[in-house]
């Protein structure tokens, strides 16, 4: 039996880091034991300037894991950063394995953390891969910037899916428990693929981020909140 845990969940951060100490305090009294982070850290930031953010998030003691996005600079490797870079690799916080991949599929406007289908998932399998090679069961966490495609978490406000198609056939053959997307800022939300949860917190640019709650034996509770609604 694994002990119940709380998480806040955040994407789409770009550089407002005023805004992400916000949200940390603001469930800093419900009892947040790990925050994860999926991508735009910074706005077509450089590698110092997505340090100075995931610096803020470390101020606080909590322990947090994160992944890039497409406006966030693909060079950068986390060291120094503090937290759990995931990209490719596997992390087991408090009972969580989380894993994934940053970047997205390519865009119209030429962002510069942009990959293939094929690179991304390959990416995630990685990590999946190193969860798997820990002897204790773990619940799995996937961290990507990237939307599953046909779902409303990939949804534009033109009416557009423009998530990966691969990456939703992963999350169907692979079934972590959950899933946190992002990029796609107008499409908050939680929807069940398979026997995975999805949700995408929305971006806190437009001050949306998550809580969630994990509980073995019971389905994963996403809260999808906004900056100001009391706790």
């Amino acid at each position: 039996m694994v002990r119940p845990i709380r998480l806040l969940a955040i994407s789409d951060v770009h550089g407002k880091v005023s805004k992400l100490k916000a949200a940390i305090e603001a469930s800093a009294t419900r009892g947040v034991e790990l925050i994860t982070i999926s991508g735009d850290i910074s706005h077509f930031g450089r590698p110092a300037d997505v340090k100075y953010v995931l610096e803020s998030v470390g101020m606080y003691g909590i322990p947090f894991c994160y992944v890039l996005g497409n406006c966030d600079p693909p060079e950068f490797d986390g060291r120094g950063a503090g937290g759990s870079y995931v990209d490719s690799r596997c992390t087991v916080v408090k009972g969580v394995a989380v894993t994934g991949a940053g970047g997205s599929t390519p865009t119209p406007f030429d962002t510069p953390f942009e990959t293939s289908e094929d690179e991304l998932v390959r990416r995630i399998r990685e990590g999946i891969a190193g969860c798997a090679a820990d002897a204790e069961p773990r619940r799995v966490m996937l961290l990507t910037h990237n939307p599953p495609l046909a779902t409303t978490v990939d949804l534009t406000r033109t009416g557009m899916h423009v998530g990966s198609r691969l990456l939703r056939d992963l999350i169907l053959e692979a079934s972590p428990l959950l899933v946190q997307c992002g990029h796609i800022h107008e499409a908050a939300g939680v929807e069940r693929l398979g026997r995975s949860l999805v949700f995408n917190p929305g971006s806190l640019l437009r001050d949306q981020y998550a809580i969630v709650d994990l509980d073995d034996g019971r389905e994963p509770h996403v809260e999808l909140r906004t900056l100001g609604q009391l706790p």
